[in-house]
């Protein structure tokens, strides 16, 4: 008979935990003049371009864009109109049996021809984000209540809670009273060190540390609290379908080749209101950018700087996409030498990879076959002959005709000339939705930021004007653009529920003020519209 083990004692003190990790955020937040100017003598794409490695940010850099800091600011800061940020006071001052009649009063029109959500929906939210984190532990890890209660129902923020019950494995929940170790006496073993009884510690307790927290945990976390605004918005988040990328082009007086920042940036988009479209995964925006990093410790004034930067990259490249409306992309490369013209100076080339295990065949190669005469100068014979040399020329089931097959697909790729493959979306309809419709040179774009740290959220708005976007597109620079402004608001505590309720309530503001209904509203381009409609009614073997 097998050994019977005996069950665990639960009144024995639990394994030693790791340290707690700090929490702490970057302090860096750059001051410009009103008026700044690049450097003499140093362009400004160029000077970005001379940025190789995270090291290299410097505060010179920040200095050449005009980048101004505003921390801590106010929610009437943050959003432009503060009428768009939801009166708590007034909507949870009505009467619970004239909720339903008031609640149309409340709603005002939106840009995609819908009307907002109005003081029903934000209780049914403010009261979902107010529910206690142990209870709604609970309910995700089916935990029966205590006795006496009853188990609480999470509604809409169900996905919300379950996200930030993965957190509570890395970091403390703060939402909870902290309860100091008892003294230990030096002649009492470790065991015997009696506990004070914390019932909430059988719900969730953490065994890891902050740094050990899973990127994707902070990623879902911040969409499920973002979409318990945005769905009712008619907007949703979405991972991008190309890399985002900021793109810098040098201006004309420079030799340097174009080059670009890549940022592991989200968006939120404007969900189209037509069905095929919207089925057919086609976005529209972006509205905004959400950025969320996996740093914990800033100790140095380059990890302050570095944070900062990735901000600026995000919010920069978003201001490019939304200003793509009516523009067709420009792939790097198109209509340049080395695109179009045959390598080897001109020749075909001789043979590559496994064609060279038979030299011998290709040299006995007669140039009067059928498949050598239907080639032309541009290395085609050879690509026909390593079809021949690999027995692949009809159809085959065998294991190595397909292995062959799959060969010959990596040696034609190689042999065509062709630019990289186009990074903008097909399925996406650039529009800057929400932008306000300016007059003059005097142009700009309030790009919003979602920016997401430790458990703790901010949401960040940066004027960019566009004579910036344009000299990042390869124009002169000439006689600046003034200040990029950037406002932040304070880190909100995920685990608090009065601080995501505050959140929540600039995050509908913010996504209000963007989808408002204005008189002149920048629609998508008519030719763009028809390209996602032939798309949609027949799309390519490739996208299938």
């Amino acid at each position: 008979m097998g050994t019977v083990h005996a069950p665990p004692d639960r009144s024995i003190h639990p394994r030693k935990l790791p340290p707690q990790t700090p929490v702490r955020f970057p302090q860096c937040s750059p001051q410009a003049a009103p008026s700044p100017t690049s450097p003499p003598g140093q362009p400004l794409v160029p000077l970005l371009q001379s940025i190789c490695r995270p090291a290299d940010f410097r505060d010179s850099h920040f200095e050449a864009l005009g980048l101004h800091v505003i921390s801590d600011a106010p929610s009437q800061d943050i959003v432009p109109d503060s009428s768009f940020l939801p009166p708590a006071e007034e909507w949870n001052a009505i009467d619970d049996d004239i909720l339903l009649e008031v609640d149309d009063a409340t709603k005002k029109p939106l840009n995609n021809g819908k009307l907002c959500p109005g003081a029903q929906t934000y209780r049914e939210r403010q009261s979902e984000l107010f529910i206690d984190n142990t209870a709604a532990f609970r309910t995700i890890r089916r935990i029966p209540p205590p006795t006496g209660e009853a188990a609480v129902r999470l509604g809409n923020a169900y996905e919300f809670f379950k996200n930030l019950e993965l957190f509570s494995a890395y970091w403390d929940d703060t939402s909870l009273p902290t309860t100091p170790e008892p003294p230990s006496k030096p002649d009492t073993p470790q065991e015997q060190v009696e506990t004070p009884h914390q019932p909430h510690l059988q719900t969730h307790q953490r065994t890891g540390i902050g740094s050990q927290l899973p990127p994707e945990f902070r990623q879902n976390l911040l969409t499920a609290f973002i979409k318990l605004v945005a769905y009712d918005f008619g907007c949703n988040v979405s991972f991008p379908r190309h890399e985002p990328r900021l793109y810098l082009t040098p201006p004309p007086s420079s030799s340097a080749p174009p080059s670009h920042f890549n940022s592991s940036a989200n968006f939120i988009y404007r969900i189209p209101t037509e069905r095929i479209a919207a089925r057919s995964g086609t976005l529209e925006g972006p509205v905004a950018a959400i950025s969320c990093r996996t740093s914990t410790v800033f100790a140095t004034e380059a990890d302050s700087r570095l944070d900062l930067a990735r901000e600026v990259v995000a919010v920069l490249l978003t201001a490019q996409q939304r200003a793509r409306e009516g523009k067709t992309e420009k792939r790097f490369g198109q209509d340049k030498w080395w695109a179009t013209k045959p390598r080897w100076g001109g020749g075909p080339g001789g043979p590559i990879g496994r064609e060279a295990d038979k030299p011998d065949e290709l040299a006995s190669v007669s140039t009067d076959t059928p498949e050598s005469t239907a080639c032309d100068d541009n290395g085609s014979q050879v690509v026909a002959e390593t079809r021949r040399l690999f027995g692949i020329s009809g159809p085959s089931s065998s294991k190595r005709a397909k292995k062959a097959r799959g060969n010959m697909h990596i040696y034609e790729n190689y042999r065509k000339l062709m630019p990289p493959a186009p990074m903008w979306d097909r399925r996406a309809r650039y529009c800057p939705i929400g932008k306000e419709v300016s007059v003059g040179n005097d142009g700009f774009d309030d790009i919003f930021l979602v920016s997401s740290l430790n458990h703790h959220v901010s949401i960040v708005r940066v004027r960019v004007p566009d004579k910036l976007l344009s000299v990042l597109g390869g124009e002169d620079e000439g006689q600046g653009w003034g200040r990029l402004v950037m406002w932040r608001s304070k880190w909100y505590d995920l685990f608090l529920a009065e601080e995501r309720v505050e959140a929540m309530q600039l995050v509908w503001g913010m996504i209000a003020y963007l989808m408002r209904e204005i008189d002149v509203l920048p629609a998508c381009d008519k030719n763009q519209e028809a390209e996602h409609e032939d798309q949609i009614a027949g799309p390519s073997k490739t996208e299938k």
